[in-house]
């Protein structure tokens, strides 16, 4: 899209920065606000090839951080990613449909400190976790 063409109002919650679905991020979130939990089922496409075959840590990061810090806006409001730190466990095939779940562990004055992992739709295999 144009930016010069969009109007006010005239927004999505989630933006495709690919034409052509599937080709990159497709995910949707789910949040559970009392237990402050936010589960993102997603599937990474082709353009976020790494190695031939797999999905690229980058991308892994991507969704990780952009869960983790959905999260951390629906308990603490206007929030920026200070530190993210990841521990790559297991690749990911390309197409492999993930569930990213992030939990808001406590507040510490503006700080949020969110968890989060990666882990295959069937919650068998972590690929990644975060923090």
């Amino acid at each position: 899209t144009d930016p010069s063409t969009v109007t006010p109002g005239d927004t999505r919650l989630f933006l495709r920065a690919i034409d052509g679905e599937g080709a990159g991020f497709e995910y949707s979130m789910f949040l559970n606000a009392a237990e402050r939990r936010l589960l993102c089922l997603c599937q990474l496409g082709p353009y976020l090839e790494g190695h031939p075959g797999l999905t690229h840590g980058g991308a892994i990061a991507t969704i990780l951080d952009t869960t983790l810090g959905t999260c951390a806006l629906a308990v603490a409001g206007k929030v920026v990613t200070a530190n993210l730190s990841i521990d790559y466990l297991a690749p990911v095939p390309l197409g492999t449909v993930l569930l990213v779940e992030a939990r808001a562990e406590r507040l510490e004055g503006r700080k949020v400190f969110v968890t989060g992992h990666v882990r295959g739709a069937d919650g068998g295999t972590e690929h990644a976790r975060a923090t």
